[in-house]
């Protein structure tokens, strides 16, 4: 297991608002055909609240994407987080993925701010591919509002993340991947910085394009994140696209997508 490569996407489809959209098959369509033209060994999505979204991606993506989640009773996954894996690429699943909700969280009752209630958590599943074996991690964080910033909960929920990422599976590499609602700049990103290697460090530098859109001033913000983590005995390389989204449903969700090809080369 000298050399891991593969490509990930990470993509927050902002599925809650999807069923009231004014196209809403067309959201999880132009999602799908985006992902079959970059063809990623693993994707990440967060956000997919409704099994309905998953059943329509699921239909759209098979047979050559094995989707990957935890579903809740009557409802859509766990933390509305779900995963793919490429059939030709040759990964599968080792064991169960596991669900780990977040201790931490905003009140339920502020219901108009929808993070309260859905339980959101980490989503991990360990692959093998022959002899390589590596640990892939799917979150999504509190989010932030107009007056009220959550820092105290985001900065509990960035501790138990690290948390899972190493204890989980401590003897493997993880890509960690997700919306972590938590802008480069704050403070709080030396908590991101722990997790491992920040592969979208070199594309914030380069360019001022986010992955939202404030949408009151238009100005980017970087919140969605591919973190190489537990991978100090790897050498990783990176390359990273930023799949442009202008506004909700144009062309895709509310957010860019994230496409990284990586390789990790274990160290003599």
């Amino acid at each position: 297991m000298s050399e891991i490569c593969l490509s990930v996407l990470s993509w927050n489809l902002h599925a809650m608002a999807w069923p009231l959209s004014k196209d809403p098959g067309g959201r999880m369509d132009r999602v799908s055909a985006k992902m079959r033209e970059l063809s990623p060994d693993l994707a990440l999505f967060q956000e997919v609240w409704f099994g309905s979204a998953v059943d329509r991606l699921t239909l759209a993506l098979q047979p050559d994407w094995i989707p990957i989640c935890i579903k809740r009773r009557s409802f859509g996954p766990k933390g509305g987080l779900l995963a793919f894996v490429r059939a030709a690429a040759r990964w599968r699943a080792r064991a169960a993925a596991e669900f780990h909700p977040f201790a931490a969280s905003a009140p339920a009752w502020r219901v108009w701010e929808g993070d309260g209630l859905g339980g959101k958590g980490v989503l991990t599943v360990e692959l093998e591919r022959g002899e390589q074996r590596i640990c892939a991690v799917n979150t999504h964080l509190q989010a932030k509002y107009r007056g009220i910033d959550y820092a105290e909960v985001r900065q509990a929920q960035l501790i138990e993340l690290r948390e899972i990422v190493s204890h989980s599976h401590p003897s493997l590499p993880a890509i960690v991947a997700g919306d972590l609602n938590t802008d480069s700049r704050e403070p709080l990103y030396s908590l991101v910085a722990a997790l491992g290697t920040d592969l979208t460090a070199e594309a914030r530098e380069l360019c001022t394009r986010g992955t939202t859109t404030d949408p009151l001033d238009g100005r980017p913000e970087w919140i969605d994140y591919i973190v190489a983590a537990n991978a100090d005995s790897w050498t990783v390389l990176a390359n990273l696209e930023i799949i442009a989204n202008q506004r909700a449903d144009v062309p895709y969700s509310d957010h860019s997508g994230l496409f990284c090809t990586l390789s990790l080369t274990r160290r003599q």
